[in-house]
């Protein structure tokens, strides 16, 4: 009980560090990235304009963080590296109500507050996407408690904010016996209802998101990206336009083949949870690295499912998420963000990493196969 609570107090001491850390490199870092293309954003919310006349491929959810601006550019900047610091510090409260194991930790640490990619794009430049991992990280301790209700609001809460987290709603709501149906009514009752009242505000500007978000190209981490090099591979450009018009069709393919397949399987739906969401984000064609900020926080929570299936996959989503913070670290301090200087990975890193995360997910299904035909053996012999 002694050493329980000893490492108990150093975890909180940790934790308490790490969280300061940010939030001075949160303001030494000021404004950057894409933080300057939400100050105009929440400029217009406040002038009574409409906030989705520039690029802005948000939820309306976003728009109220334009309030903080009355306490200056840092307000807004502040409560999103808030956000993400309580998320941090849930997952490690969450990993010690389980008793994680020592190896929990250790993936824990390389998965989230080592990462470069969260350190970078999550502290220093502040995008939102940290807000969508604190809603998930809320979720996921939500449904460890069997609360459905409110867990499917948070998810509909981080719909709002960006649109992406709908596919996590089903994969959430996975059950071995049952589907959870109050999680996903939760989870689209808050999203209309939010919808509707943005709609009221601002007409059908809201939905301009989600055309911006079907049009737009392909980014960097995409094996589309990558392809637009090398069109032959696939048959030439007019297929790989076909292709990237398509996109929005393949990711809901991927998404229904993986809850297909997670609920045949029976899988715990943390495991579905990581496992679908990686394959979504490998499939769709806007690769942006931040998008896999809240797949960290779940692959880091994996122990809390309590099966060795669930650790071991943990262990396997490791390389990528070192990969990913590699890759963030060459980004944000090693490149001037692959475009002059190491061009070559923004021009073909798609070609790595999408291999990488079908390698990642192919391996837990190989992993799980073998485990089955051995305990098939096992009860052979007896």
């Amino acid at each position: 009980m002694k050493h329980f609570a000893f490492w108990k107090h150093g975890a909180t001491v940790a934790v308490s560090l790490w969280s300061a850390a940010m939030f001075v490199l949160a303001a030494k870092s000021g404004i950057q990235h894409d933080y300057a293309s939400y100050l105009g954003e929440w400029k217009l919310v406040l002038s009574g304009n409409d906030p989705w006349s520039t690029n802005n491929a948000y939820g309306p959810l976003h728009n109220l963080i334009a309030y903080l601006l009355p306490f200056g550019w840092f307000g807004p900047k502040l409560f999103i590296v808030g956000s993400l610091v309580a998320a941090n510090a849930l997952l490690v409260h969450e990993l010690m109500r389980t008793k994680a194991t020592t190896g929990d930790y250790v993936r824990y640490v390389l998965t989230v507050p080592s990462n470069v990619l969260i350190i970078s794009m999550g502290a220093t430049y502040g995008l939102n996407d940290s807000l969508v991992a604190a809603f998930v990280m809320l979720a996921v301790a939500l449904r460890l408690r069997e609360k459905d209700f409110a867990a499917g609001a948070v998810l509909g809460f981080a719909v709002l904010l960006k649109y992406y987290p709908v596919l996590l709603v089903p994969l959430f709501a996975l059950d071995r016996e049952r589907f959870r149906g109050r999680l996903v009514l939760s989870a689209v009752a808050v999203t209309v209802l939010g919808l509707a009242v943005a709609i009221g505000i601002w007409g059908q500007a809201p939905l301009q998101a989600l055309y911006f978000g079907t049009d737009r190209g392909p980014k960097i981490l995409s094996i589309l990206s990558a392809l637009e090099g090398q069109p032959a591979l696939v048959g030439g450009p007019s297929v790989l336009a076909f292709l990237i018009r398509a996109n929005a069709a393949f990711v809901v393919a991927v998404e229904i083949i993986a809850i297909v397949l997670a609920r045949a399987l029976r899988l715990h739906w943390l495991e579905a949870s990581v496992l679908g969401y990686l394959a979504v984000c490998l499939t769709y064609k806007v690769g942006h690295q931040q998008f896999y900020i809240p797949w960290l926080f779940l692959v880091a929570a994996l122990p809390l499912a309590g099966t060795s299936s669930a650790r071991r996959l943990a262990w396997l989503c490791l390389p990528f998420a070192l990969f990913l913070s590699i890759f963030q670290w060459g980004y944000a301090y090693g490149s001037d963000g692959y475009h002059e200087v190491l061009g070559v990975v923004r021009r073909d890193v798609g070609f790595f990493a999408f291999p990488f995360g079908i390698a990642t997910i192919a391996a837990y299904f190989l992993a799980r196969r073998r485990t089955a035909a051995g305990s098939g053996r096992k009860q052979a012999v007896t």
